[in-house]
């Protein structure tokens, strides 16, 4: 999750041929000519997920902000629509503004597709996003699916139905038969899996005859084509005339086209032995991507005799019940909606639905201890991975989550997750942390053990949030709590928020106070975490209190320290202080250094405002240093990173944001100052970084490098690398980083480049100027 999408949006890259549908596909793209919003509507597993995602492909192009694919299918509560769309769109909720508003501002001026997928079970939180949206954004156009329509003011209506079938005097003419669409999908289809169909001979009648069964649904040809890797087509055939007919028998009340495609699941999944159907049951509590260790995790949930979860999962594989994702990191599978649909009633037809939820749950609550987000773990850069790695899985959370507020002890299984998800919702997703927070903490005992560290969670996102009262009130139940704790570590970093917090509430005596009593706490522990923590509010109230010496002390002692026990949350911050100490003292070389690192440090968390801020005194220290046109140029980047994140300018560095802007219009002049803040506006995030790290390009190559390199500098570096044919392993080596920090940026330079493997990395280098 925390590389950005490609420049032109997120749709995924086609893994087979795509098959027919050219009238459709011409009626999609005319539809949206004339209509912002345009609905593909029809049964599932009729395949209009496909045909979107190919529409928004061939027209991604020619919409100057790309297409982007938003998968609702997964998600249950309609309150969380707004933030999945921001999610897909790459848009980071640290605002703390409404998420609709968010996506608004957001949307306001850009001309985008946006791909709705699986809207139908949520309709009416789909049809008001809709609205919104496209009354507030008049070059948004919106493709969605659903099983019926949204219902609202200027929607077209595509309807999805089945593949053209073979008409009835196709035989007649051979050629023909491979010309319809839906034989031609299970010839494609049966190929793959490795069996050829001879359509010019003895297999056209039957293929002509299993297709028409089929009603032309590509879900069931595409299941019906993988059996013939073992099955003949006379023999699929005759099963399927078997089936069928027990099948209308039993539910004579469901449409036939349903019938089909049940019956169809059904044949396939009965081929499956017991443990095998287990293991695809018991799977279908994920509703998104999940990897090979989860789902152990989520199979064994009830014993089985020798289980073989991985080899369950190969033969799922093989019979397309499960598809397969690969990437630098590994493997993931994601199971069909239509799938899920089926697996999942078969979940609860054995009694397995809750214990599946939550063996689901336990997994991702210890993924989420694991993440530590209260910073006590000493591997950051684990913990780092760790945090990323579950932006992968927002729905697996949310489910998660949901469970948790089943019931009290549930919901105190959410409080330790929330500990561990604090950094991720303050950086990516802060409205829907605050929800999740507040109603697990409502839900919760009131001597739920977790309750402290989740109210210090809730304390730091209130202050993300701007809300310094609210976050005060919050840390002042902490410190109720960590006192009772046994946890010294715990209770310094509680009073180190409530003294920074009483600072930015202007009550510097009350500040005084808590610092004290954590730094006595901290030096009694000798803890290296307990002395970063205090040392932080040290340099605030010396920064306040214009001691500036003491600031940049503390702040490289801290710093030094941070090095030492490989705390790289925490690093950021005191190279800040070091740095802002050593500008308010005149020493500007010193400043940038200390403000460099800062930047670097923040750029490995990849938080957002944190940038913004590090930015902000690097602009700071050129005015004062008297490098006028550096410091507009630098204010107008972030400015322009500002707006888009909708970030407010942090009560700390506002000052400084303010006197360096001051002080480049009176060096620069008005004019000078316009052009150069101007051309900050036009800076992308990785050019603007470049440019505050010293590490900007030439100037003949920096408009073609800015607007055409997707990939950050270190990035770069390790897609050369990568391309080279060196393992994460030697990369890590080479950098000076660790592995697990290498196969992030490989995950990520996968992303950006839209490739697949190291291969496309390294076709891309070879083609791409530059490189």
């Amino acid at each position: 999750m925390a590389g950005t999408a490609r420049r032109h949006g997120n749709l995924p890259a086609e893994v087979s041929s795509f098959i027919g549908r050219r009238r459709q596909l011409q009626e999609i793209k005319s539809s949206l000519a004339t209509s912002r919003l345009v609905t593909l509507v029809g049964p599932g597993g009729v395949g209009k997920t496909r045909l979107a995602v190919r529409a928004a492909a061939d027209l991604e192009r020619a919409v100057a902000d790309g297409a982007w694919l938003v998968e609702l299918g997964a998600l249950t509560n309609p309150s969380l629509v707004p933030e999945a769309v921001m999610s897909s769109v790459g848009l980071r909720d640290e605002s703390g503004q409404w998420p609709l508003s968010r996506l608004i501002d957001h949307l306001a001026d850009r001309a985008l597709l946006l791909v709705l997928d699986n809207c139908e079970h949520l309709i009416d939180a789909c049809a008001v996003l809709a609205d919104a949206l496209l009354r507030e954004s008049p070059n948004l156009r919106i493709l969605a699916t659903s099983r019926r329509p949204l219902g609202i003011q200027g929607e077209r209506i595509v309807k999805v139905g089945p593949l053209a079938l073979p008409g009835p005097d196709a035989l007649e003419h051979p050629e023909r038969v491979a010309q319809s669409e839906a034989v031609a999908l299970l010839s494609e289809r049966a190929a793959a899996a490795g069996a050829d169909l001879d359509l010019h001979g003895p297999d056209a009648q039957a293929a002509v005859d299993l297709v028409r069964h089929l009603d032309g649904i590509p879900l069931a040809i595409e299941l019906a084509a993988v059996r013939l890797r073992t099955v003949g087509l006379p023999q699929l055939l005759e099963r399927l005339h078997d089936r069928f007919h027990l099948l209308v028998g039993g539910s004579s009340a469901a449409p036939a086209r349903q019938q089909t495609l049940e019956a169809t699941i059904a044949w396939s999944h009965d081929l499956l032995d017991d443990r095998e159907r287990a293991v695809l049951r018991r799977l279908s509590v994920f509703p998104a991507s999940f990897a090979l260790d989860a789902a152990e995790h989520v199979a064994s949930a009830a014993p089985l005799p020798e289980l073989d979860v991985v080899g369950a999962i190969g033969a799922l594989v093989d019979g397309s019940f499960i598809g397969i994702e690969r990437d630098a990191v590994g493997a993931r599978y994601r199971m069909h909606e239509t799938m899920r649909a089926f697996a999942l009633l078969r979940l609860r037809e054995a009694d397995e639905e809750h214990l599946a939820r939550q063996a689901h749950r336990d997994w991702f609550a210890e993924l989420c201890r694991r993440a530590d987000s209260d910073g006590s773990s000493p591997d950051d850069e684990r913990t780092l991975a760790a945090l990323r790695s579950l932006g992968v899985e927002e729905d697996d959370l949310r489910g998660a989550l949901e469970l948790c507020l089943a019931d009290e002890a549930g919901a105190g299984i959410g409080l330790r997750m929330s500990v561990g998800l604090g950094r991720h919702w303050s950086n990516r997703a802060l409205s829907e942390g605050i929800h999740w927070l507040e109603a697990l903490l409502a839900r919760s005992s009131p001597s739920d053990g977790a309750r402290g560290r989740a109210l210090f969670v809730r304390s730091y996102l209130a202050v993300a949030q701007g809300d310094h009262a609210g976050g005060l009130e919050v840390v002042e139940e902490a410190v109720r709590f960590a006192r009772e704790d046994d946890d010294g570590v715990f209770l310094v970093r509680v009073l180190a928020m409530q003294a920074a917090l009483h600072v930015l509430a202007g009550d510097l005596d009350a500040a005084r106070h808590a610092a004290l009593e954590a730094q006595h706490l901290a030096l009694a522990l000798a803890d290296d975490i307990a002395l970063l923590a205090t040392a932080q509010s040290e340099a605030l109230i010396a920064s306040v209190d214009g001691d500036f010496e003491r600031m940049r002390d503390v702040g490289l002692e801290a710093a030094a320290r941070c090095a030492r026990v490989h705390e790289i949350y925490m690093l950021s911050t005191h190279r800040t202080s070091a740095g802002f100490g050593s500008m308010m003292l005149g020493d500007h070389d010193a400043a940038e250094e200390s403000l460099r690192a800062a930047l670097e440090a923040t750029l490995v968390l990849d938080d957002r405002p944190g940038l913004i801020m590090r930015l902000q005194a690097l602009a700071g220290n050129a005015a004062l240093a008297g490098r006028a046109e550096r410091a507009a140029t630098l204010l107008g980047a972030t400015d322009a990173l500002r707006a888009e994140g909708s970030y407010r300018v942090s009560l700390f560095i506002r000052p400084l944001v303010e006197q360096a802007t001051a002080l480049a219009k009176d060096q620069l002049g008005q004019a000078r100052f316009d052009r150069a803040f101007s051309a900050g506006l036009a800076l992308e995030r990785d050019a603007a970084v470049a440019l505050a790290l010293g590490t900007a390009p030439p100037a003949a190559h920096r408009s073609t490098q800015q607007h055409d390199d997707p990939l950050s500098r270190r990035e770069r570096e390790v897609a050369m690398l990568a391309a080279e044919g060196m393992t994460n392993k030697a990369i890590a080596g080479r950098l000076f980083v660790s592995e697990r920090t290498v196969e992030t940026h490989v995950y990520n330079v996968l992303n950006k480049l839209g490739v697949r493997s190291r291969a496309g990395i390294a076709d891309w280098m070879a083609t791409t100027p530059g490189s």
